[in-house]
């Protein structure tokens, strides 16, 4: 089974929209508290050993509008779930799992975490918004 399968089924069972880039990453908008969503993208590599790799990650914000950058990595520490990176000029939340062994419940609570803590961090380090 292909990783476009496997988040299929999880977005369909959790009423979560999703649609696949032409680059082949998948976008998942994960629904949150409060009427909040927040988009999750997924994307297939490798480890160094070979093995299929999804990475799942969630922007917070572009990382010139960050008041506290030092305080962004540390919100690192708080999660069971990713950690927080700097991709291009965004900061994210980032997650990443071994494809083969994982279940579906691993992939459903690798996005839904995620998706929170990049909303959380959103909300703390940029005002509030709800813009991701």
């Amino acid at each position: 089974m292909n990783l476009i399968d496997i988040i299929n089924r999880i977005a369909t069972r959790q009423r979560w929209p999703l649609r696949q880039d032409q680059n082949g990453e998948i976008r998942v908008e994960v629904t949150l508290d409060a009427g909040r969503t927040q988009v999750v993208t997924l994307a297939l590599g490798n480890d160094p050993e070979g093995d299929a790799v999804a990475y799942v990650w969630s922007v917070a914000g572009h990382i010139s509008v960050a008041r506290d950058l030092a305080a962004v990595m540390r919100y690192s520490v708080r999660l069971s779930y990713g950690c927080t990176a700097i991709k291009d000029d965004e900061v994210i939340v980032k997650h990443s799992l071994r494809v083969a062994g994982s279940d579906d419940n691993s992939f459903r609570k690798a996005m839904f975490f995620v998706a929170r803590a990049a909303d959380t961090l959103e909300a703390e380090a940029y005002g509030g918004a709800d813009n991701n």
